[in-house]
């Protein structure tokens, strides 16, 4: 399925609660502005202080550290109510780099692994030490999500994971490094795993056009991840997911008002599940 404008009132909750997808800065900054009109300009060193606080970094969430296109707004609570029947188990994210998903699920008690080379996707290079800042960020939710900076075929991991989540990665990646990942997911899955994905759909590349890439990817068929996988799909509509014979650019554009549209780039939101086969 293709993310909606309108949450269901569960995932406004998990983004009240979590302050997802971009951080509870915003209305503090506000905050700030306000008390900078009141006293006059705040120096810009009191400025730093206050927000290199620890009580201020937390207050803001685990989501204010890293950038997030607007549609996260449905994918983050989506992907999190996927989880919603897996007691404490082992969890993979894919490409998390230093979003907040990762410390939400560790906060629920999974063990939580991170994998994510930190490459420039198209909006330049990290403005803080990743490595560094991961681990301030775990030191500041009291969580422990371990972090590998590699991709995921690149990586050193061992055991196998319950569920294994990429959210907003794949359309980065080219088609050989979509397979290999998808392809090192499967040799990591647990029997009935649960893989799920979150996948941009840009309106500005084919089939809607015939612009073929931009600058953050590719539109990425779906429908191939699945045969890669040969998994089950448990949630999902082959009507709203580019590649399969149901997909229709005509129906997806004759009803875009029901769908969220990224603010800052003309892009949807694909999501879908698929559960490893094998498990009780």
């Amino acid at each position: 399925m293709l993310a909606r404008r309108e949450l269901p009132l569960d995932f406004w909750r998990f983004n009240h609660k979590w302050g997802a997808p971009r951080g509870r800065e915003t209305a503090l900054t506000e905050q700030l502005d306000i008390l900078s009109d009141r006293l006059g300009l705040l120096p810009e060193s009191v400025q730093k202080a206050v927000k290199g606080n620890a009580r201020y970094r937390r207050s803001i969430g685990p989501f204010a550290y890293q950038p997030n296109t607007s549609t996260r707004t449905y994918e983050y609570p989506w992907a999190h109510s996927q989880l919603g029947d897996l007691g404490p188990s082992r969890v993979l994210e894919i490409g998390g780099a230093l979003s907040g998903l990762q410390f939400v699920l560790a906060e629920d008690g999974h063990e939580v692994h991170n994998v994510d080379p930190f490459f420039d996707y198209g909006t330049g290079d990290y403005d803080v030490d990743p490595i560094k800042e991961h681990s301030a960020l775990n030191e500041l939710f009291g969580t422990n999500v371990v972090l590998h900076r590699a991709t995921l075929p690149e990586a050193d991991l061992t055991g196998k994971f319950a569920a294994i989540l990429c959210i907003s990665t794949i359309e980065h990646l080219s088609k050989d490094d979509v397979e290999a990942t998808l392809l090192a997911a499967k040799d990591l899955m647990a029997p009935g795993g649960l893989l799920v994905l979150t996948v941009d759909l840009f309106l500005n590349l084919a089939p809607f056009c015939l612009r073929t890439s931009n600058v953050w990817g590719t539109n990425a068929s779906v429908a191939w991840m699945e045969e890669i996988l040969g998994w089950e799909m448990v949630a999902g509509d082959r009507e709203e997911l580019y590649g399969y014979p149901e997909f229709s650019t005509e129906n997806i554009l004759g009803q875009l008002e029901i769908f969220a549209i990224g603010v800052d780039y003309p892009q949807m939101a694909q999501l879908v599940t698929f559960r490893a086969p094998g498990g009780p």
